[in-house]
């Protein structure tokens, strides 16, 4: 058995013990052996059939277990097996019960009586089949509902481990250089190794599941009273991510050989960082690949059902629902599963929003003991005034460091401006007043109310976005400031000063705060901390973070903050590659939208309009209609506008939101895409 295959080893039988296996998972993965019949009634006896099955067959459930010892999924395979089991037949059953209903539901509507079978069988099999029509469609209704749910949900919770195991594995990859730069700076200050992993474990809203891997070593050498060379081997056994693993087996070897720690951490970050980038690549690679395969699954393929539906139309068959089902419900769900998609798989090259450095500073101070002073009361009063002046010069402070508050105003004024419209009756919000003149009632009761949310919220947001991205431009060449002027002798309190002095802008006013922080309370970590929580952007605090514990352990500031400065860089160099690569796809997701818009368009101003103007000459002449086709006048023209009007709102948004996930990796990016392109709609059915 190979060293990543983890689970646990059958102990042996003591004399007199009753011989039931103990197939229950530790270290490596129990071995299958042949049982007797006593011992399978007493496994039985003890656990159930369900479960016997899957405990008595360890071998060939051997990739659940890793999958689940990977995934930090608590509990053994034949445990999770049973519970995936009983719920597959739960399912199961649900499943047959609907399709029974559903059976005589459609016989009481009869449509099951006009069925008749495409073949003949022998021996009279064709006429029983007939006459107990409704018995042999439930059964098969059944049997085909009840295998269709019972089986999705077994092989969604058979591979769901798995699943989790790859996002894990890319997260660890993508996160372990900065989590060795990291370590680097630890080992730099002189904490030993085994503190180096405790303050890494400690950092998991930071490093993610590289901290929880560490913290599995930590817990291993702590709980268990393992050596740190056996917990290393452990975490090497048992990580999804070979990176890491591979890392574990070069930090075993230089321990082994007494190599120094500090510079083997040095060389790792920048060779991993490396491998960050490859690892981005491939994900862009699949980006592009999704985007492509969106082009053709919502612009060229929704175009030829709705030339072809509208084709059947005119030839006399009834096309309209189908046609309102693949506009209102294929086309939006789709683009939400496509985002979906998108963001599960973007998962691991995201850092999360919720970091927040603890500050000791930040902990609520005791009042009690002032409480009956009476300067407590006009001090109260002063804290008072100074909040209602901070709300007055800025009363939009809340809504810009958290765009979605802007909802609050916003969806309430939507709301009010579409009952002034239909009270004021210049739209009415039904099918026949949509079929009237839809470009005139889509834009006053969806369009305009949509853009009453939309476009602040999306305000806001850039404006974050705009923030951030400075702060991540400036960040590192400030930080490689700060380390020269450091190494040159400067204090950094001057050094701050100096920068402050010379910048301008977000940057420059934070590093004023930081520098009156220090001089007023002579403690630079917490002047940092302070810094990376006001700046509420992930990947700096996390630097900010490196800075304050690397400056607690180390006098040398200058290599700290050079260390951080190349952190900080190589994270903004891989977010521009992002941007850069994608550029190219968000433009052809803008072009497929025109397309669309295009056809759309071609077909209602010409092809409609024509079959207008011929309807009406037909009807001046009094020609009779060709037979086997169906008469002009019936083809509902204004319906098709209204939905062909629909497609193409909806077609925007979901275009703009795509572009958004592929260049920022945020679908509130893609609302300004969504904002432009509906406009480019509605200007260009108003003008046609």
């Amino acid at each position: 058995m190979s060293t990543r295959e983890n689970g646990s080893v059958q102990a042996p039988l003591s004399e007199g013990q009753t011989p039931l296996p103990d197939y229950e998972v530790s270290q490596y993965f129990p071995r299958s052996r042949d049982m007797t019949p006593d011992e399978r009634r007493e496994l039985r006896d003890q656990y159930g059939v369900i479960r016997t099955y899957f405990k008595s067959r360890p071998a060939k459930y051997r990739d659940v277990q890793r999958w689940l010892n990977q995934a930090r999924i608590g509990t053994t395979y034949d445990i999770y097996l049973t519970h995936s089991a009983i719920l597959a037949m739960v399912g199961g059953v649900v499943g047959a019960t609907v399709g029974v209903l559903l059976t005589f539901w459609l016989a009481n509507a009869g449509i099951l009586g006009g069925l008749t079978s495409p073949v003949t069988a022998p021996g009279g099999i064709t006429s029983l089949v007939s006459s107990n029509r409704t018995l042999f469609a439930g059964g098969a209704s059944a049997l085909l509902l009840g295998s269709t749910v019972g089986g999705s949900i077994w092989a969604f919770r058979y591979y769901y481990p798995r699943n989790v195991v790859s996002n894990r594995e890319r997260s660890i990859n993508v996160a372990l250089p900065h989590a060795i730069t990291y370590m680097y700076a630890m080992s730099y200050g002189g904490m030993n190794l085994v503190e180096v992993f405790k303050a890494l474990a400690k950092s998991d809203d930071t490093y993610g599941d590289v901290a929880d891997e560490f913290d599995m070593i930590v817990r291993d050498m702590e709980l268990f009273g393992n050596d740190l060379f056996t917990a290393l081997r452990n975490a090497r056994n048992l990580t999804p991510s070979d990176n890491l693993e591979q890392f574990l087996d070069d930090l075993v070897s230089v321990l082994d050989s007494g190599g120094e720690v500090t510079s083997f951490f040095e060389d790792q970050s920048s060779h991993y960082a490396e491998t960050a980038k490859d690892e981005q690549e491939e994900f862009l690679e699949t980006l592009s690949v999704l985007s492509e395969i969106f082009i053709v699954a919502f612009v060229a393929a929704p175009l030829f059902i709705i030339v072809t539906l509208m084709v059947i139309s005119f030839l006399g068959g009834s096309t309209l629902t189908q046609m309102a089902v693949l506009i209102y419900v294929g086309l939006p769900l789709g683009m939400v599963g496509f985002l979906l998609l998108i963001d599960v798989l973007s998962a691991p090259f995201v850092q999360t929003s919720g970091v927040k450095l603890e500050e000791k500073r930040a902990e609520p101070i005791d009042t009690d003991p002032v409480e009956d002073d009476e300067r407590f009361g006009p001090y109260q009063k002063d804290q008072r005034q100074e909040r209602f002046i901070e709300f007055a010069r800025d009363p939009l402070a809340v809504v810009k460091a958290t765009p979605l508050l802007s909802l609050v105003f916003t969806v309430p004024a939507a709301l009010a401006f579409t009952a002034a419209v239909v009270s004021q009756g210049f739209a009415t919000p039904s099918v026949a007043g949509f079929e009237a003149a839809p470009v005139a009632a889509t834009t006053l009761l969806v369009v305009l109310p949509l853009l009453i949310v939309a476009m602040p919220l999306s305000y806001f947001h850039e404006r974050k976005r705009r923030r951030e991205k400075i702060l991540a431009e400036r960040f590192p060449d400030t930080l490689n400031v700060l380390s020269s002027a450091n190494y040159m002798g400067i204090p950094l309190i001057d050094a701050l000063d100096m920068i402050a002095r010379w910048s301008k802008g977000v940057l420059a006013d934070e590093l004023r705060l930081v520098r009156n922080d220090i001089h007023w309370n002579h403690d630079l970590t917490e002047a940092l901390v302070g810094l990376g929580n006001r700046l509420k952007v992930p990947h700096l605090t996390r630097t900010i973070k490196l800075i304050a514990e690397g400056g607690r352990s180390s006098g040398d500031m200058s290599r700290i903050l050079a260390i951080a400065a190349e952190d900080t860089r190589n994270r903004h160099r891989i977010d521009r590659a992002r941007q850069r690569a994608m550029s190219s796809y968000i433009a052809i997701v803008v072009i497929g939208f025109l397309v669309y818009l295009m056809v759309i368009v071609l077909i209602d101003a010409s092809y409609f309009g024509a079959i207008a103007e011929t309807t009406a000459q037909t009807q001046t002449a009094g020609d009779v209609q060709a037979p086997g086709f169906a008469s002009l006048s019936n083809v509902p023209l204004d319906t098709y506008r209204a939905l062909f009007f629909h497609s193409v709102i909806i077609m925007a948004i979901g275009s703009g939101m795509l572009a958004g996930k592929l260049s920022d990796n945020d679908t509130l990016s893609g609302l300004k895409y969504s904002i432009g392109l509906t406009l480019v709609a509605v200007v260009t059915f108003v003008l046609v």
